[in-house]
């Protein structure tokens, strides 16, 4: 159980980028009027992949907002809440995430163990609104 998103956030992170999977990464990340919560920037079969994420606890019509404004901006967007959420997910939001398909559901344990328990398609690059605070991001180091 965590007791905050902070918490949530940094317990994700650290598993999720163990292996230092993404290549880019902002926390707070201003693609969109409120930021999303974390944008990365990774490869996935051989193709370069933006992800936005948004940690919630308790109020998932809001990270369902979030996350679907988000995914103008990404090849995926996820919504990410503790472990206790999912049956509430898969009983009160699996019809209604089936017809946003960009966005994707990750339930994290307190140990950070984290788990895919909606997966969504991924954004053709021609779909995908470019921003700034992205492109940023692929600058960097360069």
């Amino acid at each position: 159980m965590f007791l905050t998103e902070q918490k949530l956030k940094d317990s994700f992170w650290k598993n999720y980028n163990y292996s230092g999977r993404a290549l880019r990464y902002q926390f707070e990340c201003s693609i969109r009027n409120g930021d999303a919560d974390l944008v990365t920037v990774e490869t996935f079969q051989d193709k370069v992949q933006f992800n936005a994420f948004e940690f919630k606890l308790t109020d998932i019509k809001k990270a369902i907002l979030q996350a679907k404004e988000n995914s103008r901006y990404v090849h995926k967007s996820w919504i990410v809440v503790p472990s206790e959420k999912e049956n509430l997910i898969h009983n009160k939001y699996s019809s209604y995430l089936k017809e946003l398909k960009y966005i994707g559901v990750i339930t994290v344990e307190s140990g950070g163990k984290w788990k895919m328990i909606h997966r969504p398609l991924m954004r053709a690059d021609d779909e995908i609104e470019l921003v700034q605070s992205i492109l940023k991001m692929l600058l960097v180091q360069i």
